[in-house]
């Protein structure tokens, strides 16, 4: 049985998938069928992404009448492009195609990936999903607390998977702190990042906040393992501590003793900058440009309705991280204002990125 919904959101739903038989083919798109609605995933199955893309999309159609499935499509390829460019292209603004994304694809669109063919500051986020991340070190790299990397000689091995993809947050967040790095990449996940810290063929690695507690906290617990530092979550305008890693300081108390007027360099602007849609807005459900104002309030009342069933909060701790799921209708501003780079910015973090780190931009 369906759980209860909004009379408003009952009926745009069922609406919806009462067109995915009827309406006239989009472009390069072949619905699947009646009551179905396809979900293209720009990254592989089983990864983070699509773990999630896959819970998320099963709750909504719990919930929704007229709705039998949601039929998950992975395009992966480009680091996220391939997939988003082809979603995009197919121009579905009905609601019987979706696109999920995440901070990745976010940030080729702010970086002007050139094979990028899409804009966010353009598209109708229906759901987010924010999220932390935790720096953190194993016991053979010799460093307790951020301190020690500070005082260290040689500069440390960061282990990631593209340099300007989520690494960037953490890459920008150490050189805020005049913590130099040498970064190893092309790893082919967090798992891999994670073991390659443990096996001390890296010393750094970064780790979402849920991945953190399940899979490096009982390293920390046994001496074995040491968080350095947290992004915090978004409080209003302010970071604070995240409530699920309390005695982990943030990025930004870290700079505030280490170099107070570190905040006016162009490090940490590119820092807040890519930090605020990487983590606070880091997953996505997604339409087009131009998508009717049905499909968008029918996602903003699912939004609500779920964040107060206490059934589907204890169910999704571990999808979701602990973190309420955030409406696209009410933060749309705000996103849209993430994405703003300013040139100064834009162009400091390009050359940061690839001639520091080697990322592929042009």
């Amino acid at each position: 049985m369906k759980r209860e919904l909004s009379r408003r959101g009952v009926l745009a739903l069922a609406g919806l998938a009462g067109l995915t038989a009827c309406a006239p083919a989009q472009t390069r798109y072949q619905p699947s069928g009646e009551g179905i609605i396809d979900v293209v995933v720009p990254y592989s199955s089983g990864g983070g992404t699509d773990t999630w893309a896959r819970f998320i999309t099963a709750e909504l159609a719990s919930r929704q009448e007229g709705v039998d499935r949601y039929q998950i499509d992975n395009v992966p390829g480009g680091e996220s492009i391939t997939g988003t460019n082809a979603y995009v292209s197919a121009d579905v603004t009905d609601g019987r195609q979706l696109l999920v994304s995440s901070a990745t694809t976010y940030f080729q669109n702010m970086l002007g990936h050139h094979t990028a063919q899409f804009d966010f500051a353009e598209m109708e986020p229906l759901v987010f999903n924010g999220t932390g991340a935790v720096l953190w070190t194993g016991e053979s790299a010799g460093v307790r607390d951020v301190y020690d990397l500070l005082e260290r000689a040689e500069r440390v091995k960061y282990g990631g998977m593209s340099a300007s993809g989520l690494d960037a947050v953490a890459l920008l967040a150490l050189e805020t702190l005049g913590i130099k790095v040498d970064g190893v990449f092309g790893f082919e996940g967090r798992g891999p990042t994670r073991l390659a810290v443990q096996r001390n063929e890296t010393d750094l690695d970064f780790q979402t906040t849920a991945t953190y507690l399940s899979q490096v906290q009982p390293l920390v617990d046994d001496g074995r393992a040491f968080p350095l530092m947290s992004v915090g979550i978004l409080e209003g305008d302010r970071v604070v501590r995240d409530p699920a890693l309390p005695d982990v300081p943030t990025v930004d108390e870290l700079l505030e003793e280490i170099n107070p007027q570190g905040r006016e360099g162009i490090a940490h602007q590119a820092y807040q900058s890519f930090v605020t849609p990487g983590f606070f807005f880091q997953k996505g459900l997604w339409s087009n440009a131009g998508t009717e104002t049905a499909v968008i309030d029918a996602y903003d009342d699912l939004v609500a309705e779920m964040n107060s069933d206490e059934e589907f909060l204890e169910e999704s701790k571990s999808a979701l991280g602990g973190y309420d799921l955030i409406s696209g209708k009410d933060v749309r501003g705000e996103f849209r204002t993430a994405l703003e780079l300013d040139p100064e910015v834009l162009e400091f973090t390009r050359a940061f990125l690839t001639d520091e780190h080697g990322a592929v931009l042009d």
